[in-house]
Order: structure tokens, then sequence, then C-alpha cells
């Protein structure tokens, strides 16, 4: 429901603005006076105000003056009366959207709102984009990854303050901002603020803002990232670090949904929906005195367990492909398909930097290979070694990586890998023993054609156990 201000002197002028707006779905409000009218924007940020110039107190062209220094975005759609158009053409000027001449017809009135609205909307949704909102549309492909999102989608659609937890690069903030996109909110701001990104004497400014000479070096006013998500949604990943003195200002903002900004003495009024993520786990900082137990609970209405990549096997390949794609169109070239051994390889991975760690990999691997198909020999080095270990030596009784042994699944957490696992290996001893045949068993240029170094092959060649083949042994002297 969009808010309205009417600001005009006369009384009944103001009333039947008032029931008539009103009875068109409007949430209105009156005042005045300038005085009135400038706390009114100031506390409640109308979607719209309509003004009229002439006001017992004051001007309204000094008025819109005053906003436009203080970076006060309203649209303001201004009154004046018959054969004063120089007046609404100064109002225009210092900032207005439109003018309307008094006496004015009532649907001219409701035209002038309705597309002064859309020009609202349409600022804010421009501000939100600058401001780092995006759809967008995540990959979900594991039943456990599904779960959380049916969750997250439930608990969008209600106001209450969402709490995730999860690992450093799980996707908190995708499912954050999937959360605002699925809520009533959706057209309004995303505001993400890395809390453990920001030292301790720039957060409170950051968040809050600050008024012009609040301290050195603020020559201007500025508004903090809690004002800018008002009607939105603001995203706080990492609360569980932020400071002890500033926890009880954030608390304030949680309960009350107001704020004062550094160096000011005024309360803003803001209409928000708070999701915090963080990676600690808090209740043992509340034991320990490093959290605020009352922050805690405000926190603690809605929480979302987000799973390391490691325990959502299925999204592994559905991740890749959409890294895959999205690096190699900013590269400007094809996307090249992905082997089923290597494909094998990276579910095998546990993945300790979830996520962000599985995308910086397929952008290195884009960056470094120039062909049609990623092959097992294409990966990292160390993700091949950890991957080979996780797959055939972890566990109680677990086979060499050549059999593929039943402890393989169990060691990652996804079942049937001890399947992937065999085919690797068999895929890796067909290549190895390709290049040492072309190298005439010389290991130096069998590795040079694998694109690996000599002591890894080495080892790879005692692991997949080829010094007992035929042929083998000489290859790997």
């Amino acid at each position: 429901m969009a808010q309205l201000l009417i600001v005009d002197d006369d009384p009944h002028i103001r009333q039947s603005l008032l029931d008539r707006l009103a009875s068109r779905g409007y949430d209105v409000a009156g005042a005045g006076t300038v005085r009135d009218a400038y706390a009114a924007i100031r506390r409640d940020r109308p979607d719209l105000v309509l003004l009229d110039l002439s006001l017992p107190d004051g001007d309204g062209v000094a008025l819109l003056e005053r906003l436009r220094a203080e970076e006060l975005d309203v649209t303001v759609v201004v009154i004046t009366a018959f054969g004063t158009v120089e007046r609404a053409v100064a109002a225009m000027k210092a900032g207005a959207y439109d003018f309307i001449q008094k006496p004015f017809e009532p649907s001219l009135v409701e035209e002038t709102i309705r597309r002064g609205l859309e020009r609202t909307n349409l600022r804010r949704e421009n501000s939100a984009l600058r401001l780092g909102r995006a759809d967008v549309e995540p990959v979900i492909a594991d039943p456990r990854t599904r779960e959380v999102f049916e969750l997250a989608g439930r608990a969008a659609r209600t106001g209450a303050t969402i709490l995730l937890l999860g690992e450093s690069g799980t996707g908190k903030e995708v499912l954050a901002r999937e959360i605002h996109r699925k809520s009533p909110r959706a057209a309004g701001p995303f505001i993400a603020v890395n809390c453990v990104a920001l030292p301790e004497g720039l957060l409170e400014s950051e968040l809050f803002g600050h008024e012009k000479g609040a301290f050195t070096g603020a020559h201007a006013r500025r508004i903090g990232k809690i004002e800018a998500a008002h009607r939105g949604t603001l995203f706080l990943d990492e609360i569980g670090d932020i400071p002890a003195p500033f926890q009880a200002k954030l608390l304030r903002v949680l309960q009350e949904r107001t704020f004062e900004r550094v160096g000011g003495n005024e309360g803003i009024a803001v209409d928000l929906r708070v999701v915090a993520a963080t990676h600690r786990d808090l209740k043992a900082r509340v034991a320990d005195g490093r959290f605020r137990e009352d922050l805690y609970y405000r926190l603690n209405v809605v929480v979302l367990p987000v799973p390391p990549l490691r325990e959502r096997g299925g999204d592994v390949r559905e991740l890749v492909r959409y890294f895959l794609e999205q690096a190699c169109r900013e590269a400007h070239r094809p996307a090249p398909r992905v082997a089923e051994p290597a494909l094998a390889l990276l579910e095998a991975y546990p993945w300790p930097g979830n996520v962000r760690e599985l995308k910086n990999v397929v952008e290195r691997t884009v960056a470094l290979f120039d062909g049609e198909e990623v092959g097992a020999a294409d990966l990292p080095q160390e993700l091949l070694d950890t991957a080979l270990a996780a797959g055939g030596g972890a566990g109680a009784g677990a086979a060499d990586p050549a059999g593929g042994g039943g402890g393989a699944a169990g060691s990652v957490g996804v079942p049937g890998l001890g399947d992937f696992h065999a085919r690797v290996a068999d895929y890796r001893k067909r290549l190895i023993l390709e290049a040492l045949e072309r190298a005439g068993g010389n290991q130096t240029r069998a590795a040079d054609a694998l694109g690996l170094q000599r002591t890894y092959l080495a080892r790879l060649i005692k692991q997949l156990g080829l010094r007992g083949g035929a042929g083998a042994e000489s290859s790997a002297s």
C-alpha cells in the first residue's frame, strides 16, 4: 500500500483529499505546516507528497530545496494557486516531479499521483540495482538443497527475521536473495553487508550513515545501508563477528526499527526485513560472553541451516555446468564438455571451501584449458590428490583407488561413489599407460605430455598399481 502525505494549510482541502485518497486504498497522512511536513517526511518517508507551496510557517520551494540538500529522495507534486505558474516552475527546478493548479479536478489529482508513484517505483528499482540487488536463479539439484529452499520460500512470505547457519562459502547470500525475491518486499532493495569485512570504526558509519561534520572527513551527509534497505531486505552476513559495543545498537534496530545516523540525534524509522547469516556457533558465543543473549534471541526466530557442499553431492554437477557456462560467457568462448571421470572426481572432492571454492576451480580451469572436453588431468593437482584420497583411502577397510572400495561413498557422504572411483581409476590408468607408451617409458616426457609433475606421475603409477602390469615395470622405472 502506497503511503501519501498531504501538505496543505487549508483543513477543508486537506481533509477532502485525505478522505478521497484513503477510499482509493492509499495510506494517507496530513500536515498543515512546513515543520510538520518535514518531520513526517523524515520519519515516514512517504512514497509521494502533495505539497501546497503557500504555508503559514514557510515556503514549499524552500522545503523542496532542503529535502534535496539532505538527499531525502521523495516524489513531490506541488499544489499552486491559479496564476502562479512561475512558482511552480521554481518548484520543479528545486526537485518537484509535477504540479497541479487550484482549483483542481479530483480525477486529475489521482492521475498525477498514479504517474508519480510509477516514478517512485522506478527510481527505487534503479537504486536497488546500484546498491547490489540481483535476482539470482539458484542451482537446486540435491534433495537437501531443495528442502532448504522450500523452507526458505515459506518463511519468505512472513515478516520474520531469518537466521542462516552454515560454513563459509555455502551460498547463504544466494539463499538470502531468494528469500527477498519470494517475499512481499521483492520490489524493494536487497542490501547486503559483510560485517566481518568492515573495521569496527567503519561498521557503524556504513550501516547507520552519518551527518555532515560527524567526524573528520565527513564532508556531507551519507545514507547508510540500513536506511537504504527501507521497504526491502537487509542481509547481515557474518553477524557472529560484529563487535560487542555495536551489538546493542543493532538490537535497537531489530526491536524498534529506528536508528540515528552517526553525529545525529534524531530517530529515523525504517521498514525492513532482516536476514542474518553466520558460520559461528552463536550459542557458544553467548555462553562465553562474546555475543549478546538478547540479540541472539531476536535473530533466532526462523533458523535455516545451510548444509556444506560435501553433503549436497547432487548439486556439484549442476554447479560445475553453471559456473563453466558463466566463466566461458565472460571469456567470450564456447563452453567445453566435462568428461565423466572429471565430474566423478569433482563429486568425490570434499570441498572445504564449499561453493566458493568450486567456482574458483572452474574459473581457474577455464583460464588454463584450451580444448573441447575437460578431462581429469585438466583439474588442479591438489584437487586430484585429495579426491583420490577421499575416494580410495578414507575410512576403515577402504580399498585402494583402483578398486573403488566400499568405504569410498561413506567418506564423502554421497551414495554410490564407489563405482565412480573405479571408473576414474580405470580412466587414469589408460591415460598414463598411453602417455608412457608414447614417451617410450620415460616418465619425465610422459608427465610433460599429461601436464603433470614427474613426481606426481610417479606417485600415481604407484597408487594405481601399474608397476605390476605388463610393460608397466619398465614404464615406471
